[in-house]
Formats: structure tokens, C-alpha cells, sequence
């Protein structure tokens, strides 16, 4: 990608109270794993730039994650004795052991003040607004800087309903009121959140960012929404194929008949007491004896003799004609019938013969 000569690089700072989630946003935000995420304070221990997108004049969108705040009241305490905050709060020199709360504070202070052109500050949303103790004491350092801050909330734990989620953006937002760096508060949970709000996210930076970047800041954000779209679409594509595939899939079920069946539940049987081999073969040696059984079973019966000769005696297959199926016994049974029926008018039309007169 060639950069011009009017390419702009916009730089966003993503601050919080240690501990709330940056590195796991910024994550999220980069669709890449970096940093170091761990459930305890001070993890990151410097600042450092990513790059979000770029547009194809060479613009490029920066993402910094920083260190996070430490002690938020003793460290307003400190700023208000001060004549100039900012510049003695820089100028001091904290022991990174010894003293890590003040030394990442003033790491992630210093890169507000010398990179950001605005200031992503994240909230712990899972507790109320009120008992964010360290809120007040961060923002007036934030507000000291005077750069743009925007607001995020993250841990909002299962997505809620629009009407509770608009509530709890108005808690924060009457929260924060009173700091004038605040230009927005948005819900961006590191887990919860789409890129849809992600859109509203760069939307809102670009009305906080002063006129001279509108321009190159706009055809960032359009970079990005066309990212988006192309990963949306390529998502829907695969969902689509493998729901055409799911929907159009066949595969033949042969009817196995009454042997077949028995066979399927001795095999279920076998494989519910634990038999490993049964288990492994049972349904799919059922299905190949099916297959094997089935022309025999299904074979008709021999068709039954068109007439009978008086004197012959039954059949003496009939008991293994009848084995071979119901149907099969059936027509011996009836043959067998038809046979003894033969028999008794062969002998009455004897007798009738043999009858002398009278």
C-alpha cells in the first residue's frame, strides 16, 4: 500500500484503572493476540502501538495499550498540591518495584499527553457507577491532558435488552457529567461486542477529533467498515454453503424388516453393557447381515400347485414352507387344506361306485 503525501496517522489511547480489560479489548479491536493477560494488576508495563487499519491512501489508525492506572487517590492528591500537575507528575521519578502503581500511571499519563489525539477509557461496567472510587481521580488527570475522552464499558456480562442497556448508558453518562473531556459513553465489552458497534465506536472518534483530521479520518473509518462488511459476507457465504449441504444431504435408510431390528437392538444392547467390540461393530454388522438376509426374505414363496390328485397324501414340506415366512405358511396351511378336502370327496365317490342296489 503506497502512502501520499497528505497521508495522516490518528492516534487513540486505551487508558483505564489497571485491571479492567484493555489488552483484552485491544485484542478484540485487532482480531490478534497481544500483550499479556493475566488476573491481576499491572500486567502491561509499557506502552505500545498497533496498528487497527489502513486506509489505501496510507492512512493509518493506531491503537496504543498502555499501562494502567494505579493509585488513582493518592495520585490526585498529589497532582492537586502541585503547581503544574502535569509537568511535576512527568518530571518525578517513581521506582518501578518498589512504587509500580505511580510509575504505570505516569507511563500511561505520558502517552496520553505525546501520542493520543484521543483517549479511549474503559470502565469496569460490572459494578455500579457509584462505587467506581478511582473514576474521579483518573478523569481529572484525563481532563488536565485536555484530549477528547471517550468512555467504554466493558464487562457488561449477557447482552440486555435495548431498553436496560440505555439505562445503564445514562447511569455512567450522569456519572461522568461532570468532567467536560468526556465527549461520549458507549457500551464496548470486550466479549459481547460486534462490529456494528465497533462502526459507532470510530464514529464517535471522528467527532471528537478536530477539524484538520475529519478528512483522512473518514477514509479510515471507511476502510474499515468495508473490512467488516467483506468478513460478514465472507462468514455468511460459509453458513450458507454448510446449511445448503446439511439441508440437501441424503443418505439411503433400507427397511431391515423384523430380523433386521432385533438385530439393531441386540447390537444397542451389547453396546450399552460396555461389549468393546459389540459396541464398535454392532449397529454396522447389523446393517451388512440385513443387507445379506434381505433377497432371501423378501424372496416370494413358490406358487402353490393348480390342482391335486385324489389319494395324495399332505405334503411333507408343509411345516418348511410355513417356516419361511408367515405369508409362506399360510399358503401351505391352505394347500394342506385343499388337499384333505380332495381326499374326502375322492373317497365318497367311491363309495357311491361300490354301492349295491337295491
Amino acid at each position: 500500500m503506497s502512502a501520499d503525501a497528505s497521508a495522516v496517522t490518528v492516534a487513540l489511547s486505551l487508558v483505564s484503572h489497571t485491571n479492567v480489560g484493555k489488552t483484552t479489548l485491544a485484542r478484540s479491536l485487532l482480531r490478534r493476540d497481544i500483550g499479556e493477560v493475566r488476573d491481576e494488576a499491572h500486567v502491561t508495563q509499557s506502552a505500545e502501538p498497533h496498528t487497527l487499519v489502513e486506509s489505501p491512501t496510507g492512512d493509518r489508525l493506531l491503537l496504543w495499550d498502555t499501562p494502567g492506572f494505579g493509585d488513582s487517590a493518592r495520585l490526585a492528591k498529589r497532582l492537586a498540591q502541585a503547581g503544574n500537575p502535569i509537568g511535576w507528575f512527568l518530571s518525578e521519578v517513581w521506582d518501578r518495584f518498589r512504587d509500580r502503581a505511580f510509575w504505570s500511571s505516569q507511563r500511561a499519563v505520558r502517552n496520553v499527553l505525546e501520542q493520543a489525539d484521543a483517549v479511549l477509557y474503559l470502565v469496569n461496567a460490572s459494578e455500579s457507577p457509584q462505587d467506581a472510587g478511582y473514576l474521579d481521580a483518573e478523569l481529572r488527570v484525563l481532563e488536565l491532558i485536555d484530549k477528547p475522552v471517550l468512555v467504554l464499558l466493558n464487562q457488561l456480562g449477557r447482552p440486555q435488552p435495548p431498553q436496560a442497556e440505555a439505562a445503564e448508558l445514562q447511569r455512567w453518562r450522569e456519572r461522568v457529567q461532570p468532567f467536560s473531556c468526556v465527549r461520549e459513553v458507549l457500551a464496548l465489552d470486550a466479549f459481547v461486542r460486534c462490529w456494528v458497534q465497533e462502526g459507532r465506536l470510530l464514529q464517535a472518534v471522528g467527532a471528537a477529533l478536530p477539524a484538520a483530521r475529519q478528512a483522512a479520518f473518514e477514509r479510515l473509518r471507511t476502510a474499515w467498515d468495508e473490512r467488516g462488511r467483506a468478513t460478514w459476507s465472507a462468514a455468511m457465504e460459509v453458513l450458507a454453503e454448510r446449511l445448503a449441504r446439511a439441508a440437501f444431504d441424503r443418505e439411503p435408510v433400507v427397511e431391515a424388516g423384523w430380523s433386521g431390528r432385533l438385530r439393531q437392538v441386540g447390537a444397542r444392547s451389547a453396546a450399552s453393557r460396555g461389549h468393546g467390540h459389540a459396541a464398535r461393530t454392532g449397529d454396522a454388522g447389523a446393517g451388512r447381515a440385513t443387507r445379506r438376509r434381505r433377497p432371501r426374505l423378501d424372496r416370494p414363496a413358490d406358487p402353490p400347485a393348480r390342482s391335486g390328485r385324489p389319494g395324495d397324501r399332505e405334503s411333507a414340506d408343509a411345516p418348511g414352507r410355513a417356516l419361511r415366512g408367515a405369508g409362506a405358511g399360510q399358503r401351505g396351511q391352505g394347500r394342506g387344506a385343499g388337499r384333505a378336502a380332495d381326499r374326502r370327496a375322492g373317497r365318497a365317490e367311491g363309495r357311491h361306485r361300490h354301492r349295491r342296489p337295491h
